[in-house]
């Protein structure tokens, strides 16, 4: 008997053993596909890690309209190269444009997204391509003059994405610099990953000491970047009227450019031509958590918004600056899937310090190009002459835009290498505010303290 409930002892124990290292492996198993789903979910969280699931194209010439020489080499003349739009040959800088030549399609919505970069953003690029439905028009700066990094990866996405057939290339350099490209590459590439690309330096920007020798102060604003010259240029040569000058970081909501265009159809201006001229559409800019994916519909950025995952662009940092009229109305407010004016204002006290992006066209003010984007206030001045020459902004519900995940939480003011940029911006700053208030019938509400 006592042998008997000795075995049956042992069956027990070894069948719970067994249970506890089956109910173990199996929650060590469920923890470990939590890993690998929680590191896939962070890898296509990643611009342009989608490109690892595409297919090269067949054909050699690829998807994309390439000029001098391209894709095996950069060959231009003289007469090719032209000033910056607002400065002409006055400009430190040059442009050689439409490297890439992007092509514009009878369906295709007319209204192009304007953008500007350097090497360390160059992933942006496939996803622009992804969300944007209408043509894209880019001017890269080149601060070394060597073009490789950038046309290495355009090059790619030209083989890689059928959308890149919509996008427009420039690059902007050094008047003192010549760009030369040489590549012995196979094209088609083999596959899209972009594995064996090569890998972005960290841009002056990111390396500047940040002592404060007048020699240091001299060596960083040789090298700092024109991004008014770049977005002047990506302006200037885009191909349609309307224009969304913004960063290539910033995602646009799910049909943006062609449910503009139907807004413009439906909503005619019913004001005297000039007056109509003098219009500029709004497109509210948003920033979420880096650990939610970019909302493409309202009601998903909306319910982030609610959860604390979403703010308005540089709530955090900069409370005025992106924060809009009309806003609390933007979030209650439900278009469906349309676009439609919300709101119409203008940038008067108190949003006087107010920097929208906004859909315009290509005749409104330039940027000036003097300004650096290290120096800060790079756009306000532009908004300021819209401002004195009396342009109505219109709010627009259903259209947004969500800068690439990740909420911005600490000051750039606060690194010193800036301080000798912000010196030279404020003190341009005031020259030129100078000169546009000689241009217009003053209006203090367009820049009171």
């Amino acid at each position: 008997m006592m042998k008997l409930k000795y075995v049956s002892l042992v069956v027990t124990l070894s069948i719970f053993s067994v249970l506890v290292l089956f109910l173990t492996h199996t929650e060590i198993m469920r923890i470990a596909n939590n890993a690998i789903q929680t590191t896939r979910e962070i890898h296509f969280r990643r611009p342009g890690a989608y490109l690892s699931a595409l297919k090269p194209a067949s054909s050699a010439n690829g998807y994309c309209k390439l000029n001098f020489g391209l894709p095996t080499k950069l060959i231009y003349t003289k007469e090719n190269v032209s000033g910056t739009p607002e400065m002409g040959r006055k400009s430190p800088f040059r442009v050689l444009s439409n490297v890439v030549k992007g092509r514009l399609g009878d369906a295709e919505p007319q209204v192009t997204y304007v953008t500007h970069l350097t090497k360390e953003f160059i992933f942006y690029v496939p996803e622009v391509v992804k969300y944007w439905e209408g043509p894209i028009s880019v001017a890269v700066y080149l601060p070394d003059g060597d073009p490789s990094f950038i046309l290495e990866h355009i090059l790619h996405f030209c083989y890689c994405i059928p959308e890149m057939s919509r996008l427009s290339l420039h690059l902007v350099f050094r008047k003192d610099l010549q760009p030369t490209y040489y590549s012995n590459k196979i094209m088609p590439p083999l596959t899209c990953d972009t594995k064996d690309l090569s890998k972005p330096q960290i841009s002056v920007k990111s390396s500047i000491n940040s002592g404060n020798t007048d020699k240091d102060k001299n060596e960083v604003l040789d090298n700092w970047y024109p991004i008014n010259v770049c977005r002047n240029v990506a302006r200037q040569k885009s191909y349609t009227n309307y224009v969304l000058v913004c960063d290539i970081e910033l995602m646009p909501s799910e049909g943006l450019a062609s449910r503009f265009i139907d807004m413009t159809e439906s909503y005619k201006c019913q004001d005297s031509p000039e007056e109509c001229k003098k219009r500029a559409f709004v497109v509210p800019v948003f920033e979420v958590e880096s650990t939610e994916v970019v909302p493409k519909t309202k009601s998903k950025l909306v319910q982030l918004m609610n959860l604390q995952k979403a703010v308005y662009f540089h709530q955090l940092i900069c409370g005025h600056c992106q924060k809009f009229p009309g806003l609390e109305q933007w979030m209650e407010s439900d278009p469906g899937d349309v676009v439609r004016p919300l709101v119409e204002t203008k940038r008067e006290f108190p949003y006087q310090r107010w920097e929208p992006v906004y859909i315009g066209t290509k005749h409104e003010p330039m940027y000036f190009e003097k300004l650096s984007w290290e120096g800060f206030q790079d756009k306000m001045l532009q908004m300021l002459e819209m401002c004195l020459a009396e342009y109505r902004l219109i709010v627009l519900d259903g259209a947004f835009l969500v800068h690439w995940s990740g909420i911005k939480r600490a000051k750039r003011k606060d690194e010193p290498w800036r301080l000798p940029y912000v010196k030279q911006n404020q003190e341009l700053y005031n020259e030129l505010l100078e000169n546009i208030t000689k241009k217009y019938h003053d209006n203090p509400k367009c820049h009171s303290k």
